[in-house]
């Protein structure tokens, strides 16, 4: 064994001197003794321990008290027990707010990752997939008129975009070759099988605030698959480092507390039951191990096996692992064909003495992961061996990685520094300020009064004789009513005799300001300011302060947020490089064939070429609150002024990079503004030829009412003529009939008037006769009165008689 390594072994011995037990157990022992053991209070291991047990006390507000009792024994004489102080000594629960406010912030961001191949194979593919989608975008109108005829396309066309800068966006979210589609879809599914992002990544989360370390070990189990497990950092053991993100480390472990029974489960028979029984004998007063089961054992007649009492005894085991450097030899060989091959010929080579072709060795070193389980105090050393599934780059074979995954924050000298440790002192004087208010309010007297009792002395009250002093008090307290000699005997003046004492607190004002203080103190060292917790919000305060405030605490937060990322990346490379070395006949490897073949049927295929690529992770986050309100204030900018539709706003919505979307905002927004121009343009010139359109009708019209007016004046002229020519015609046949009925009425008229005539002269030879006739009467009428013979004559016959006068 070289001794120049110290107390560790040869890293670079032969495969089987480290193969060997007494090869691990001198590692485990080096291990243990660099960090001086498990019981040793100066040991670093201890050290370390303390400092993380004490941090998670005041992260969990159950911090001893008695430091606080200590500093305010000086006002208890029986010993500084705070007996006589009637006080709560209760922590302030302030830490613990101030932890979940930044492991909640932190864990907001709901890391995913997101895996690239950036080998030159799936490069050259990926880049024939842009190519070929660019020529689709392109072409996207021949392939719509392609698609109408029937014609089946490999590709969506109507999911593809329409502009060259959407068509980037679209390239750089969605073009993946199958190989990557393959690893993404067996990392998230490895994630969610150990439940990572919901318990194990908020352990951790929780442990870089509190302990400024987080670690997580991947376990290749064959019965669970890969197997991410919480690692406490309190018993974490590594290779010293001042890398805070463990990327040099040799070797890692953990104290792992055991009971023998646990153990015989994973050794089998490496050990027998007499060592077993050593082992018990050497830890039965030791870690709460109850001595008297050390004899006790019997026989189980249910599951048929001699039960021991010590089986449940529990010790310290250092569950360890380490790099080791091994050397394996190829024979570089010419064949007989002239082409030269490469024969593994494992450690040991000797050249042939003899040999018809040229041979020469070739070395090359390659790392292997070794481990075991170290029993402490009893140097035994279980399940040791070389690692099965050992991750490995598959453009780099010769190198591998621990199965642990580690991270730290300020890490110096082998302790970091974490939010909470750097808290402690202002936690501290928090709660002293806050049980001095609390000694200042026990302290404080109620409000009473004072009484001289020389002025209530003797009192007269007539009959009834004298009252003394209590007497008086008493009905003061009663009633009200105070009776006392306002002169004192020499008759002197005398104050009131009861006056009242109005009691304060003593020191609340400041005891309050310096409450305040330490928790701006707090705030201050923290980064956690009002406008993360939100505590006192204030509705005046200018967006662009609170947008200050934020940057101000994402900047205080930027480590713990950075070392989680890390730690999330490097768990999800760790699987993968895990799923390119699982054997293609293992049953872990048919379940992930089948949970990827029932999600992604095009995959199937591309799960067994995971080795030939080289993958690169990139763990994306979402918005965070304040770019979500920035992006939502832009969208709904935009809506309000019409240049997106609720699809685009829809489409921005989803994507979870802030830069993404904010490039697709612009995009979906150029392309809307676009299509209103055109569509304007469309519109204008709707507009135009129908302006064309209606003058030319217009023009049209008018040459038809024209024409029309032509035609209907020529046919007026001809109708009027036509009708001039009737009328003539009409006024010729008139004046022709008028002619013949005037000659006819002539000889009619002649002849009527000759037979007037004769009538004339027959009516007048008739009427003389008749006047003759009356005259006679008229006259014998006129003679019989003159005679006296009648009366007057009648009117009527005067009128009749004057009538037919006239008539003559």
């Amino acid at each position: 064994m070289n001794k120049n390594y110290g107390n560790f072994p040869d890293p670079t011995a032969k495969t089987v001197e480290k193969m060997s037990k007494g090869y691990g157990t001198a590692y485990a022992k080096a291990i243990m003794g660099q960090w001086g053991g498990t019981e040793s209070t100066t040991s670093l291991y201890q050290k370390r321990l303390k400092e993380f047990e004490r941090a998670r006390d005041y992260a969990q507000g159950t911090q001893s008290t008695q430091i606080y009792k200590q500093i305010l024994n000086s006002l208890d004489p029986n010993g500084g027990q705070g007996t006589l102080l009637n006080l709560d000594w209760t922590p302030v629960p302030i830490v613990p707010k101030f932890v979940k406010i930044v492991v909640n912030k932190i864990l907001s961001l709901k890391p995913y990752p997101n895996v690239e191949a950036i080998d030159p194979l799936s490069r050259g593919e990926k880049e024939m997939k842009k190519a070929r989608t660019r020529a689709a975008i392109e072409n996207k109108d021949f392939l719509k008129e392609m698609k109408s005829l029937g014609v089946s396309l490999k590709d969506d066309v109507d999911a593809l975009p329409d502009t060259p800068e959407e068509a980037e966006i679209f390239i750089d979210t969605n073009i993946k070759v199958a190989a990557e589609i393959a690893a993404q879809i067996a990392a998230n599914l490895t994630l969610e099988w150990n439940d990572f992002n919901d318990s194990t990544f908020r352990r951790a989360v929780e442990d870089l605030v509190v302990t400024g370390m987080a670690a997580v070990k991947r376990e290749n189990d064959p019965n669970h698959g890969i197997v991410e497990r919480y690692v406490d950092p309190s018993h974490l053991i590594h290779s010293y480092t001042e890398d805070p993100f463990m990327k040099d480390l040799v070797y890692a472990g953990e104290i792992r507390r055991m009971t023998i029974h646990e153990l015989k489960r994973i050794a089998g028979n490496e050990l027998s039951e007499e060592q077993w029984s050593k082992v018990a004998s050497q830890i039965k007063n030791k870690w709460g191990n109850d001595a008297s089961k050390l004899s006790k054992n019997y026989y189980d007649q249910r599951t048929g096996r001699q039960v021991y009492g010590y089986d449940e005894y529990s010790l310290e085991v250092l569950d360890f692992e380490f790099i080791g450097l091994d050397e394996q030899i190829y024979e570089e060989k010419m064949s007989q064909y002239g082409n030269i091959g490469f024969y593994y010929k494992g450690e040991e080579y000797k050249m042939p003495t003899q040999s018809v072709y040229d041979r020469k060795p070739v070395y090359m070193k390659t790392m292997c992961l070794y481990g075991g389980l170290y029993i402490n105090g009893a140097n035994l050393l279980l399940n040791y061996g070389k690692k099965h599934n050992q991750p490995r780059n598959i453009h780099d074979l010769s190198r591998t990685t621990l199965s642990y995954s580690i991270v730290a924050t300020n890490l110096r000298r082998m302790m970091p520094k974490s939010m909470v440790t750097g808290i402690i002192g202002f936690a501290d004087q928090l709660q002293i300020t806050h049980l001095k208010i609390q000694q200042a309010i026990a302290k404080a007297k109620p409000d009473g009064i004072m009484i001289d009792i020389e002025g209530l002395d003797n009192v007269q009250l007539g009959a009834g004789g004298e009252l003394s002093p209590l007497d008086l008090q008493d009905i003061y307290e009663q009633t009200g009513v105070m009776y006392y000699r306002s002169k004192n005997p020499e008759g002197g003046f005398q104050n009131p005799p009861i006056r009242e004492i109005n009691n304060t607190i003593r020191n609340i004002n400041e005891l309050i300001g310096l409450y305040n203080h330490y928790l701006r103190m707090i705030r201050d060292a923290t980064g956690v300011n009002e406008a993360i917790d939100g505590s006192t919000p204030k509705s005046d305060a200018l967006v662009g302060v609170r947008n200050q405030q934020a940057v101000a605490a994402n900047n205080a937060l930027y480590d713990i947020t950075h070392a989680s990322l890390v730690l999330y990346k490097r768990v999800v490379e760790d699987v993968i490089k895990c799923l390119q070395v699982l054997q293609s006949d293992s049953i872990l490897y048919k379940t992930y064939e089948k949970a990827i073949g029932d999600s992604a049927m095009d995959t199937l295929k591309e799960f067994k070429k995971l080795p030939m690529y080289n993958f690169g992770i990139v763990v994306t986050t979402e918005m965070d609150d304040a770019d979500k309100a920035y992006l939502e204030a832009n969208i709904q900018q935009a809506l309000a002024q019409r240049e997106i539709d609720i699809e685009d706003a829809i489409a921005i919505r989803r994507l979870k990079d802030v830069d993404q979307a904010e490039r697709l905002l612009i995009v979906r927004r150029a392309k809307r503004i676009k299509r209103q121009q055109e569509i304007a343009a469309q519109n204008s010139q709707i507009q135009s030829q129908a302006a064309q359109q209606a003058s030319a009708a217009k023009a049209q019209a008018d040459m038809q009412v024209a024409q029309t007016q032509a035609q209907f004046d020529m046919q007026k002229k001809q109708m009027e003529a036509q009708l001039e020519m009737q009328r003539m015609q009409m006024e010729y046949q008139f004046k022709l009939e008028l002619e013949k009925i005037r000659g006819a009425n002539a000889q009619e008229v002649a002849q009527a008037s000759a037979s007037i005539k004769k009538d004339v002269q027959v009516m007048q030879e008739d009427r003389k006769d008749e006047r003759v006739k009356k005259q006679a009467e008229q006259q014998s009428k006129l003679i019989s009165q003159r005679k006296g013979e009648r009366g007057e004559l009648e009117l009527e016959d005067e009128d009749d008689f004057l009538s037919s006068l006239n008539k003559l």
